[in-house]
């Protein structure tokens, strides 16, 4: 699913480029071109607004290490390099994903896709039809970029936003004297909160985002919750040879 205002934004381009050729396919379809370029970053910025704001720049929780996320081309695709959603400060930022806030981001991820593509069908478009003169300076690959590096961005969002679920979890796992632990039994109740707050989140997600997103969310959601996990077992003061099973 995408937003309706995507379709909506493309419709009006296509319509403004027919009415605009019927008279001309000179400079002024050039002009048309630049504001077209213009009106696409300004929607990009528009779904970046969609996106929960970040809670912090430098991340308090141990072991979420996503930095690398927006300049990966596996997740976006795109440049991820020199523009406002993918830099070295947006990458150490952390996110409070609130119930049903996940369906919202998908939803921009998809609508980003979705421009990406039809961005690069304009291009093609444009060129084919604007004067031979002017075929040189149509080069839409910026706008393509830039919902390129907010797909990265938004994938972020999410591993960020379950990462920060899970901490319940994890308070629970670091409250327990595992030096104590005397046998193993059942899963543990760290275990069963994990699976409540973990579960519903991925299940919603792989529902609405496309297999190689969702794919990508994934690696990277095993590797910050890995991390984290690793550090929170680390800082315990003593495990016991049970309290060691009962923790998997």
């Amino acid at each position: 699913p995408v937003f309706i205002s995507s379709t909506n934004l493309f419709v009006y381009i296509k319509g403004s480029i027919t009415r605009c050729t019927a008279l001309t396919k000179g400079k002024p379809f050039l002009l048309l071109y630049q504001a077209f370029s213009d009106s696409l970053r300004t929607y990009a910025q528009i779904l970046n607004g969609k996106l929960p704001k970040p809670t912090n720049t430098s991340s308090s929780m141990p072991g979420i290490s996503i930095a690398g996320l927006g300049s990966s081309k596996s997740a976006s695709s795109g440049s991820g390099a020199n523009n406002e959603y993918n830099n070295s400060s947006s990458n150490t930022e952390t996110f409070k994903i609130i119930k049903a806030e996940e369906v919202t981001v998908c939803h921009v991820i998809s609508t980003c896709e979705y421009c990406t593509y039809t961005v690069e069908a304009l291009e093609e478009l444009i060129k084919d039809t604007i004067e031979p003169t002017f075929q040189s300076r149509i080069d839409m690959m910026a706008d393509q970029d830039a919902f390129h590096d907010l797909t990265a961005k938004s994938i972020r969002v999410l591993v960020s936003g379950l990462t920060n679920r899970a901490q319940e979890a994890l308070k629970q796992l670091s409250n327990i004297n595992w030096g104590q632990w005397d046998s193993v039994g059942e899963e543990s109740d760290y275990v069963r909160t994990l699976h409540l707050e973990l579960e519903p989140f991925v299940t919603t997600v792989r529902s609405l985002l496309p297999t190689s997103y969702f794919r990508t969310f994934c690696d990277k959601f095993a590797t910050s919750f890995t991390a984290t996990y690793y550090e929170t077992v680390v800082r315990l003061k003593r495990i016991s040879e049970p309290g060691t099973q009962q923790l998997l």
